[in-house]
This record gives C-alpha cells, structure tokens and sequence, in this order.
C-alpha cells in the first residue's frame, strides 16, 4: 500500500515536470527559431519539448486509467525526446570543438602577422 502511494506520488511530479520541462522547450525553441542561424537547432528543441509534454499527458492518463498503453507510449515520448537533447548535444559539442579550433587559427594567423609587422 505504502508502495503504490509512493509510486503515484513520484509518477505525480513526473508528470506534471515533463508537463513542465516541455513547455518551456516549447518556448525557449520558439525562441531560438527567431533568428535564422537558431532554426536548425529550434526546431528540434520545440520537437523534444511536445515529446516530453506528451509524455507527462500520458503518464497522467495511466495513472488513472491503469492503461498499459498509455504508460507505454509516454515511454516512446522520452525516449524521442532523450534521442533529440542526445543528438543536439552531440552537434554541440562539435560545433564547440570546430570553433575553437578556427578561434586557435584566427589567433595564431594573428601573432603571425604581428611577428612579421614587427620584423620590419
């Protein structure tokens, strides 16, 4: 009894986090869509944000309805959403190596030039 209390209680604030957590991707997404070099990167966040709002919807509903169904597909909705945060982290992480790679170039160009300003 105390199980299946602590159970509802935790599958609660799951629910109402992922309900939570999504719409603020939903947002933070949209906004990230206002410029055009945030598109690409927008967009999958709004995407991740309806899985894990759709998800919190469906744990509620099992929680209810003791639906297998319902459970079973707000576990597909944080898989896709974990998928999406996993691949947007991966981009980012090279885009951060790439960058600081070329900003390591522009530096390094930039001494160069100032060694041989000062040659002269």
């Amino acid at each position: 009894m105390i199980n299946d209390f602590l159970l509802k209680d935790i599958m609660s604030k799951l629910s109402s986090d992922s309900k939570f957590v999504g719409v603020m991707m939903m947002i933070a997404g949209g906004l990230t869509c206002l410029t055009i070099v945030g598109i690409p990167f927008g967009i999958p966040i709004i995407f991740s944000g309806m899985r894990a709002k759709e998800g919190g919807s469906q744990i509620e509903r099992f929680m209810f309805s003791s639906e297998v169904n319902d459970k079973l597909m707000a576990y597909e909705n944080y898989q896709k959403h974990f998928f999406i945060i996993k691949v947007l982290m991966i981009i980012g992480i090279v885009v951060a190596v790439l960058s600081l790679i070329f900003l390591f170039g522009v530096i390094m160009s930039l001494i160069g030039a100032m060694v041989k300003m000062g040659g002269h």
